[in-house]
């Protein structure tokens, strides 16, 4: 047999015995590619449902304060009336009226700081196309998605684990 000849007998072996090890280095590193991808899916998802839990958080927060700022504004009235209604208020009256005029202004402060991160939430998540309407059925179908993410993601790595 020529030296070409017995070449290109040992090079096709060689190609026979290869080729299936490069067949699995390529689906691992397919598997390897589509597990990084099912896990940025999943880390996004994490990420928009904390999103909705901040904003119920900061919703909650705002009822709170609003309530609390009702009741100041009103208690300052008040006081307000009850200190013009006195022919001689006391320095303790006038202290107790300023301190409840303050309150009441700290806490409309705190209350439109609050009002505006709920909006800049609400439009953020909108943005990212969850309806802030009805928040329960998207946290729903963000729970489903994870839940088949996770399934997938464990699929993939039995799959890359068998491949080994």
């Amino acid at each position: 047999m020529s030296k070409s000849l017995q070449l290109q007998v040992l090079l096709k072996a060689v190609d026979q015995a290869t080729r299936p090890l490069k067949s699995i280095q390529q689906a691992s590193q397919r598997l390897a590619g589509d597990i990084k991808t099912t896990q940025q899916t999943l880390k996004a998802l994490d990420a928009q449902s904390a999103r909705i839990e901040g904003f119920r958080k900061a919703q909650g927060q705002l009822a709170v304060t609003g309530k609390a700022l009702k009741k100041a504004k009103e208690e300052a009235a008040a006081l307000a009336v009850q200190f013009k209604a006195t022919e001689k208020p006391t320095a303790q009256q006038a202290r107790l009226l300023e301190a409840s005029k303050r309150a009441a202004a700290e806490l409309q402060t705190k209350y439109n700081g609050l009002r505006q991160s709920v909006q800049r939430q609400r439009d953020a998540l909108n943005a990212d196309g969850i309806a802030t309407r009805n928040l329960s059925a998207e946290q729903r179908r963000l729970k489903a998605s994870a839940s088949e993410a996770t399934t997938a993601l464990g699929r993939q790595r039995g799959e890359l684990e068998r491949l080994s």
